[in-house]
């Protein structure tokens, strides 16, 4: 038996078994037609068909670039074609890299099951791949992507981290369309407000009291390199509450200009983090507070994850929640851009120094 690695392709149909029983005769013609397009891309990629049964179809590719770019461009064609439009053949797609073992002319092994595993998940019409495949996908393929967070499997032993890959569409409005549409209701994605009940908190010495009058505008997880250094934890997780719902009793929080776009409040005793707050392109109508300050903190999981490209190895949160980066997010870019930082790389917490100086400007201003 011969063992190797390989890009593994599994397209199978959407709803074949009911299509085929409302007009056998027009959709088995469909599916000759989608079946053979998929060849044909399969061929022009480079890829080796290995078996068909009934309306599935199992390819390997010496590539992963390889197979998504043949997986997208069949779905493409496929959509070109009319499929999607009414009751037509439409199939789904999932992609994984594993080792296989050839042998009688197929391929064997739990690369080959996981690929399968992943279509049934993909959207009609759409294409799934497994984080080994996403982390080899270079800048050689242009794809929009939505994190679908980590999975778990029928007979896999491990949760799997799975992506929908979408070619990319030249006139998206901005690179966080995808994802936007995903987390709708999400803090600096939307301004849809998920409800929630009012509440209370307070900082570790109880110097600084919360009290919340109206309801969260959103949960989430910040994993950027600001939030870990401004909290000195590996993620921050936040609710965002109205400027207007929000009253400080007793002490009120000192304030830091923690970047070029942002403050964050504090305790001056205890030294809790109690708020952040967005200061470009104009003041922010809300408040971040941290979750863990909240008196019933149990009531507001995070619905997102952003900043996940400073996210520590070692920290695996296997969840199926949305995931951004965050040079994906419109806001922060209307909001760094204000300030002449388009750049990502440049996105980074002020040092004492110039927060002093701006600090300064702002109260001679």
């Amino acid at each position: 038996m011969e063992r190797q690695l390989a890009a593994i392709l599994y397209a199978d149909v959407a709803g074949y078994s009911r299509l085929t029983s409302q007009d056998e005769a027009e959709t088995h013609r469909q599916l000759n037609q989608g079946l053979n397009l998929l060849i044909e891309q399969i061929d022009a990629h480079g890829g080796k068909k290995v078996h068909e049964a009934g309306d599935a179809m199992l390819a390997e590719f010496p590539a992963v670039t390889a197979a998504v770019e043949a997986a997208l461009r069949f779905q493409q064609v496929m959509a070109e074609s009319g499929a999607g439009e009414g009751d037509s053949v439409q199939f789904r797609i999932g992609v994984n890299l594993g080792e296989v073992i050839h042998d009688r002319g197929d391929i064997y092994g739990d690369g080959v099951n996981l690929a399968a595993r992943i279509q049934d998940i993909a959207p009609v019409g759409g294409v799934c791949v497994s984080g080994a495949v996403f982390d080899q996908l270079g800048s050689g393929i242009e794809f929009s992507y939505d994190d679908l967070g980590y999975r778990d499997f029928k007979n896999i032993s491990r949760p799997i981290h799975v992506y929908q890959i979408r070619a990319k569409d030249p006139y998206e409005n901005h690179p966080m369309a995808a994802v936007e549409s995903r987390v709708k209701g999400q803090l600096m994605f939307d301004d849809a407000i998920e409800r929630k009940l009012v509440t209370r908190g307070r900082c570790a010495c109880g110097s600084i009291e919360i009290e919340i009058s109206q309801e969260s505008l959103g949960t989430g997880y910040c994993h950027c390199k600001i939030c870990q250094r401004s909290i000195g934890a590996p993620v921050f997780a936040w609710t965002a509450f109205p400027v207007d719902g929000v009253r400080f009793v007793g002490d009120q929080p000192q304030r830091h200009r923690l970047s070029l776009i942002a403050e964050r409040g504090f305790c001056a005793k205890c030294g809790s983090p109690v708020l952040w707050r967005s200061l470009k392109p104009e003041l922010g109508n809300y408040l971040a507070i941290p979750t863990g300050v909240l008196d019933n903190p149990a009531d507001y999981a995070p619905t997102w994850h952003g900043g996940i490209e400073s996210q520590l190895p070692w920290l695996q949160i296997h969840d199926d929640l949305p995931r951004a980066r965050c040079e994906e997010s419109p806001f922060l870019r209307k909001a760094w851009s204000s300030m002449d930082a388009a750049d990502p790389d440049k996105w980074v917490a002020l040092d004492y120094e110039n927060a002093r100086e701006l600090e300064n400007g702002a109260e001679q201003d």
